[in-house]
């Protein structure tokens, strides 16, 4: 699940609960949460995390062989047809730029969302490929 991977990614880096959490201006108290599965997670602060940890979108939620769909975020966004998905996109973009920040910044935050976006399109192609090779 994506709280496991995420607690096993900020172990390896040898990154504190508070560290991790404060840079992610969250409690310390909800990392644990969400690393142990007792809290959600929504996908802005998924992407915050994972850059945060130096972790790509997909190594956190590919579990070596296939990904597991039990995570109630990688459902979610699984679930989403095509047009749900560009708009949830949209919708992230959006509310970064409401946030006033630099404009360095922005761009920086714009080039790892398309870099987290193209990470997960193509992982869901290597799924669709691995499943008609089955067939």
């Amino acid at each position: 699940m994506v709280g496991e991977k995420l607690r096993e990614v900020r172990n390896a880096k040898r990154l504190s609960l508070a560290s991790v959490a404060s840079r992610a201006k969250i409690s310390v108290a909800s990392l644990s949460r969400i690393e142990t599965s007792k809290q959600g997670i929504d996908l802005s602060l998924f992407l915050l995390l994972a850059k945060i940890l130096g972790a790509s979108p997909t190594e956190l939620l590919d579990d070596g062989d296939a990904v597991e769909v039990s995570d109630k975020l990688l459902t979610q966004i699984i679930d989403l047809g095509p047009k749900e998905r560009t708009q949830l996109w949209r919708d992230l973009a959006d509310a970064r730029a409401k946030r006033r920040v630099s404009p360095r910044r922005l761009l920086t935050d714009e080039v790892e969302e398309l870099v987290a976006q193209a990470d997960f399109l193509r992982e869901e192609i290597n799924t669709v490929r691995r499943g008609i090779r089955r067939r």
